[in-house]
């Protein structure tokens, strides 16, 4: 066996200074990782509310477009930035948007929640954009399955791409489904989705499924078709943040606005009062400004809108114009 010998001379020389170039560069590795550690920390500090997302480490700021919009992330974010700097922003700003839907349906005004499905499907993005700079508060968009309905609308995919657009509007998902709710529950929480509400006739256990949204961090709730009786609150009204009562029997086209929903909301409005919680009592169907006085007088603090928002000339008119009326009605004597 031949034994290895010491290197003597130049070769030793540069050796040795060989090794020390590899010492140097390790240590520098390190430091390097443990700088980007560090900003990755300073990536994730948020400044103000969802209006100033804010990174700090790289000399990044991102400023709010318009109401309920932000730059796109991947515009935004330098091309340097590592991986968990990139995931610990994309937390943070979920973060905020969440803190900021939150803090919006905890409020004491009157929300109003463009219909995204009335909307210029090929313009999504810009539509929620036009709607949100014209007072908008919310986007309401309906989840149906083609089971519990003939129609299929959107997937958790929608949601997702409209985040990575820039998205920060609230988005209230209305899941009108059947057997898979606590699947679509998971998908849509993951995608973006800040209140979730499903009808109890779609959940094999309801209590369950209104406790996943919980502990998605979201807000839920329950929906009440026309038929559905109230009675199937009776149990929940310590979990819910949101009920949302249907004037019309989803997924079925061209009818009219049921003039029963109008008791039905005194009832359930009675029940939130009774219940000491905030509690928001949303509707869906029908509104625009014949129903949305009347409506105001029952209650409802929550309106979905579609073509009284989507189809106006002017957006901002229109929101103007549906939450004077609706103000109008909470004023009214009782």
């Amino acid at each position: 066996m031949m034994r290895s010998r010491p290197l003597r001379g130049s070769a030793g020389v540069v050796a040795f200074i060989a090794a020390g170039i590899l010492v140097v560069c390790g240590v520098c590795s390190v430091g390097h990782r443990a700088g980007d550690l560090r900003s990755s920390s300073q990536m994730a500090t948020r400044v103000g509310n969802v209006g100033r997302v804010g990174i700090e480490g790289q000399g990044v700021m991102m400023q709010q477009r318009t109401r309920g919009m932000m730059p796109l992330l991947s515009r935004s974010m330098p091309a340097s930035m590592s991986s968990i700097q990139r995931g610990m922003f994309v937390r943070a700003a979920k973060e905020d948007i969440q803190s900021h839907a939150d803090q919006v349906l905890e409020s004491n005004k009157i929300l109003i929640a463009p219909a995204m499905a009335t909307s210029d499907c090929a313009n999504f993005g810009p539509e929620i954009d036009k709607a949100m700079a014209g007072g908008a508060d919310v986007i309401h968009v309906n989840i149906m399955d083609a089971h519990f309905t003939k129609k299929m609308t959107f997937g958790p995919m929608f949601i997702k791409s409209l985040r990575k657009y820039g998205i920060t509007a609230p988005f209230d998902v209305q899941l009108t489904a059947t057997d898979i709710v606590d699947h679509l529950i998971s998908e849509f929480a993951d995608a973006g989705a800040n209140y979730i509400t499903f009808h109890p006739e779609g959940s094999l256990h309801v209590d369950r499924s209104l406790s996943l949204i919980k502990e998605k961090g979201l807000k839920c709730g329950l929906v009440l078709d026309p038929s559905t009786p109230v009675s199937v609150l009776e149990y929940v009204m310590d979990k819910v943040d949101i009920i949302l009562l249907m004037s019309i029997n989803p997924g079925f086209p061209n009818q009219k606005f049921q003039e029963s929903i109008f008791e039905k909301a005194k009832t359930v409005s009675a029940m939130i009062k009774d219940s000491g919680r905030k509690i928001r009592l949303e509707i869906d169907g029908g509104v625009g400004v014949g129903t949305i006085k009347k409506l105001s007088e029952c209650g409802v603090d929550m309106f979905v809108v579609g073509r009284g928002v989507f189809h106006a000339d002017d957006y901002g008119e229109a929101i103007k114009n549906l939450r004077s009326l609706a103000e109008e009605g909470i004023a009214a004597p009782a």
